[in-house]
């Protein structure tokens, strides 16, 4: 259900757009009507970068890493801490709300501030934001989907119920049992790191602002191991999630600077037209 309610959140943002003036022969990167259909920027060639990103070693962190978790044993007794201490789950909960509601707001308040501002770039932030939760979606469900990652079962609510087993059951994964909503890597972590991510790189010189978003989606990643993920889904989550924004924003990046010389085919679209451009 909360997967539902991001996605009309980021169908609201589509509706700005709707009726904006972009009447042109030909999409030009830096006019002010900044089109919707900008969401897929060279979306291509971003998803396959985030996978390939500093040639993969993100993911295969995020695998290696994940291992390294179980067999040391911190996954079983980070969840313990939490499990035996509810104050520490309670504190992790706001984390856990946020997480679902951010990602699709903030892409909103970003196109609504930009809008009414005239701002291009914070307009074409927002977009580039719409974009890293799609691929962010795109790259975890099916991860999820087929690991099978057992919950850690610290709180009682709805899916997740208290295990009190008492043997190490971090290393339990049921491959492909096609659920989607917990498991691993931690969807949560991966979304905030990912917009932490792409709004670093577009805003690369305002430090204030990386520390802000780098220090929520900390902050997010570790409230979600006091209450719904494993510590290590947390780690993947950030992996994975930062070879996306860093990716995607620097695609977007590029395009502000109208300085995007690599080929690229991308789409544009105005009031009686939609075609592809295609750059070489």
């Amino acid at each position: 259900m909360k997967k539902y309610i991001i996605c009309l959140l980021l169908l609201s943002v589509c509706c700005f757009n709707l009726h904006s003036d972009t009447e042109q022969s030909e999409y030009n990167s830096t006019s002010c009507s900044s089109p919707i259909i900008l969401v897929f920027h060279n979306i291509g060639w971003n998803l396959l970068g985030a996978v390939t990103y500093n040639y993969g070693i993100n993911f295969v962190g995020a695998g290696l890493g994940t291992w390294f978790f179980i067999e040391t044993g911190i996954d079983w007794n980070w969840r313990n801490i939490a499990y035996d201490n509810r104050w520490l789950s309670n504190c992790g909960r706001p984390g856990l709300y946020l997480g679902y509601m951010v990602p699709g707001l903030i892409p909103v308040v970003t196109y609504t501030v930009g809008h009414f501002i005239n701002d291009e770039k914070l307009l074409i932030t927002s977009l580039a934001l719409v974009q890293s939760l799609l691929l962010t979606l795109a790259i975890q469900t099916p991860l999820k989907m087929i690991t099978g990652r057992a919950l850690p079962g610290i709180v009682n609510e709805l899916d997740h119920t208290r295990n009190q087993q008492t043997d190490d059951f971090s290393g339990r994964f049921n491959w492909f049992n096609n659920n989607f909503i917990g498991g691993w890597p931690s969807g949560h972590t991966a979304n905030a790191f990912a917009a932490a991510a792409t709004i670093a790189e577009i805003f690369k010189d305002n430090l204030w602002l990386k520390i802000g978003v780098y220090s929520y989606a900390a902050l997010i990643g570790l409230g979600v191991t006091l209450d719904v993920h494993w510590a290590s889904e947390a780690f993947a989550g950030a992996l994975i999630g930062y070879a996306v924004g860093k990716t995607v924003g620097k695609s977007f990046s590029k395009l502000l600077k109208n300085n995007d010389s690599d080929n690229q085919v991308s789409f544009y679209v105005t009031q009686n037209t939609l075609g592809v451009v295609i750059r070489f």
